[in-house]
């Protein structure tokens, strides 16, 4: 992590990430299966839903200590990927938005079948 990531507030995680545990999860599923484990999520977490655009595959959900907004899409028949934006509520938040998503990575790696990390790089 670099010194600024500590004293960030918004975390992103996509195909190319520098850091390995925020690039791009890919799960074998259909993406309705997806869109459930997403929302059993913000349920165990005492989120509350706030937007659900199915337009974008989307799901934007606050807790008493982030927001977040998860992408899933669909990038071949029978496999969905996630990416995760979230912006904690710390005044000095020491990496909190890295460690929440690893911790969102490892609650779907858990619940749906995983496939992989970064598959499509550069392509």
């Amino acid at each position: 992590m670099k010194i600024r990531d500590y004293f960030s507030n918004d975390f992103e995680t996509g195909e190319d990430h520098y850091l390995p545990s925020l690039k791009t999860r890919y799960y074998r599923c259909r993406i309705e299966d997806v869109k459930a484990a997403i929302l059993r999520f913000v349920e165990e977490e005492k989120g509350a839903v706030k937007a659900i655009m199915d337009e974008h595959h989307e799901i934007f959900f606050v807790t008493p200590n982030y927001s977040s907004t998860i992408t899933y899409i669909n990038t071949r028949i029978g496999e969905a990927a996630i990416d995760i934006k979230i912006t904690t509520y710390r005044l000095i938040p020491w990496g909190a938005g890295k460690k929440t998503i690893e911790r969102m990575y490892k609650y779907f790696d858990a619940h749906l079948p995983f496939k992989g990390v970064s598959l499509y790089r550069g392509s």
